[in-house]
């Protein structure tokens, strides 16, 4: 019986880790529970980084791309690095253009579902980047 229970227990840690929106019925949900006390720190101050620095988004196929100044790029990969570990469902893409100067690209992609979970969850991002005039 404990074993049950723990396995039980374990499954139900783990399947919001394993879950991919791009596989039929895969669970959307983030979870914030995988990241340390200093990854979680980490991760907030990233996200003040990517709402402060954003130039433009813009709505892809499969989701959106943000576009930020080509200095951004280290603290893009961090963040990315820490999202992908609480939210695995989402395709992420970097692109640095062409330099000098050319922009990096953030690109959050997916199947509709996750479309629209970045649609929502991104809604602060998205709107910082219609109010410096760049377009949805």
């Amino acid at each position: 019986m404990r074993r049950t229970l723990a396995l039980l227990a374990l499954a139900t840690t783990l399947s919001p880790l394993l879950a991919r929106a791009s596989e039929p019925g895969g669970a959307i949900v983030c979870n914030l529970g995988v990241f340390t006390r200093a990854e979680r720190a980490r991760h907030l101050e990233l996200i003040a980084m990517l709402k402060d620095k954003v130039v433009e988004a813009r709505e892809t196929g499969r989701g959106f791309a943000f576009r930020y100044a080509p200095e951004s790029l280290v603290q893009l990969a961090e963040w990315t690095t820490l999202e992908a570990k609480c939210c695995p469902f989402i395709d992420f893409q970097i692109e640095l253009e062409p330099q000098p100067g050319g922009p990096a690209w953030l690109r959050l992609l997916g199947n509709d579902d996750v479309k629209e979970f970045v649609r929502t969850e991104f809604q602060p991002l998205l709107k910082l980047a219609r109010a410096k005039g760049a377009r949805p």
